[in-house]
């Protein structure tokens, strides 16, 4: 699902596609809203296309970034692209690896990250929107009186 909506939680960090900023909104994605079976990160706002669907990819934790190195090219604005930096998001030592997959979608792509990077994906949302956390199975008690 492209755009804001319940659940997505916008991060203010800045995208860059082999070292060329691009203009974009990065969301935090929570497991259990607008259909997401994942805690993920979305990059939106761009049209992206590929040969395959999933890619897999690695993680790269530096100083105030992480790099995303894709095991084959993306196309972005007839860019060849296999490196995406995301300065000011913060989840990774520098230094540190991780794998991930890259998975193409309209208007942009989605981020899928092993568990350890999904809980610090989680500690930043939570921080942003607690409410998102709750336990939404009392809320429900109400409609089963």
């Amino acid at each position: 699902m492209a755009g804001p909506s319940v659940g997505k939680i916008s991060i203010d960090v800045e995208v860059f596609l082999e070292d060329k900023p691009i203009k974009c909104d990065v969301y935090i994605h929570v497991k259990g809203y607008s259909r997401a079976l994942v805690t993920h990160l979305d990059i939106e706002g761009f049209d992206v296309y590929a040969d395959k669907k999933y890619i897999p990819a690695v993680v790269v934790g530096k100083l105030d970034e992480v790099l995303i190195v894709l095991s084959d090219p993306i196309t972005v604005s007839s860019m060849e692209v296999r490196k995406i930096r995301i300065k000011g998001l913060k989840i990774l030592s520098a230094g540190d690896r991780s794998g991930a997959y890259l998975r193409i979608k309209e208007g942009g792509v989605f981020l899928g990250m092993r568990r350890e990077l999904i809980k610090k994906l989680e500690v930043i949302a939570r921080k942003k929107k607690p409410e998102l956390f709750r336990d939404r199975s009392k809320s429900l008690d109400k409609f089963l009186r």
